[in-house]
């Protein structure tokens, strides 16, 4: 192939790491990104295969920019020519990507410290949660949409748009999913850009790191689960309701323990009460603070928490005094899984279920 083909690739992708990496390897093939069309269609031209590095910014004006905020890009776009990179393309929600040879022993990041990288992320979490923000106020104008059609169907006596009902209810399920994803991937990114990319490397290391996806309801089958990972060599890093991240560590040893504002509650119940009739969303933090220097004092080290809903923490085996009375094993995670406040709607959702379905049953 002679230099100067263009070649055409559809790619989709959720990780902007995975994303350079898989251009740095098509140049390293021989084949240089040229431009970017909807975010995954990307134009290559052929070139001498050699190493090269990319990387990635976005730039954006807000509503009402301040003087630092309009030059903000040219500035940046000066420092990065002086550190040896070239702007490439962009993308039509205006993330930039620049290209630069590979160095050996030098810094080949556009983003080298830390403060840059994280105000890259907070960057790009913008962009996704305006987006979530938008789709949000599209709810809200259907719905108010819906309001107005049934009250002219009122004022009418007749129904003349049936089916707008259903589709007020449909679209809005479809995108309070799509937002709730969309959230779910502005935190990813923020966490991804934030650090550089041998640590990201590391990270997504499969030989070192791995996921488990499972509902677990019990404290005794969390303490179970976590106890073969960790006889297999896998220690616990973090958590959420329904998966589980580990990381490769010889430590056979070690034993777990869970701990929440339920269990120390029950611990402290005649010492100190956690109840703040103010806290409605469940954003104090006094039996956190209050857990952690217990466990401290009984051996036990800070691993993960989760929502402010649950502690897991780890100690070695013929050091650490126990937590909770074993009585409480057996107890359900519900909680500390969907928190206080998910609880409560649920149960609502429940009664409310019921009651509609015996005021139908009965006719009223």
């Amino acid at each position: 192939m002679s230099e100067g083909q263009k070649r055409k690739e559809w790619n989709v992708f959720v990780s902007y790491h995975r994303e350079i990496k898989w251009l740095e390897r098509m140049a390293e093939e021989g084949w240089f990104l040229e431009n970017i069309s909807f975010g995954m269609r990307y134009t290559f031209v052929r070139g001498e295969p050699r190493r090269v590095v990319y990387d990635i910014d976005h730039f954006s004006l807000p509503a009402n920019p301040t003087l630092e905020k309009i030059q903000e890009k040219e500035v940046f776009m000066e420092m990065a020519q002086e550190m040896g990179w070239k702007e490439v393309t962009h993308d039509e929600g205006q993330v930039y990507y620049f290209v630069k040879d590979y160095v050996p022993g030098e810094i080949n990041e556009l983003h080298n410290d830390e403060e840059s990288r994280c105000y890259r992320a907070e960057k790009f979490r913008n962009i996704i949660t305006d987006k979530a923000v938008i789709l949000l106020w599209m709810i809200v104008v259907v719905c108010i949409t819906d309001l107005a059609v049934r009250s002219l169907e009122t004022a009418a006596g007749e129904r003349f748009i049936g089916w707008f009902d259903w589709f007020t209810v449909i679209y809005s399920a479809f995108v309070s999913v799509y937002i709730l994803l969309l959230r779910q991937l502005a935190a990813r990114v923020a966490r991804e850009l934030s650090v550089t990319r041998s640590e990201w490397e590391h990270v997504t290391d499969t030989a070192t790191h791995k996921k488990v996806y499972r509902l677990i309801l019990t404290v005794r089958g969390l303490n179970r689960f976590l106890h073969r990972q960790q006889q297999a060599g896998w220690m616990l890093k973090d958590m959420t309701p329904l998966s589980y991240s580990f990381e490769k560590k010889e430590e056979r040893q070690k034993v777990y323990a869970m701990d929440s504002k339920w269990l120390i509650a029950r611990r402290w119940r005649e010492r100190q009460s956690f109840t703040d009739k103010k806290d409605w969303m469940g954003l104090n933090s006094d039996w956190e603070i209050a857990s952690v220097n217990e466990a401290r004092q009984k051996g036990w080290s800070f691993v993960c928490a989760f929502g402010g809903r649950c502690i897991i923490y780890c100690g070695d085996k013929s050091r650490v005094q126990p937590l909770n009375d074993a009585k409480y094993d057996r107890s359900l995670r519900f909680i500390s899984m969907v928190g206080q406040l998910g609880a409560f709607l649920l149960c609502c959702g429940l009664i409310g279920g019921i009651c509609g379905f015996f005021a139908g049953y009965f006719g009223f």
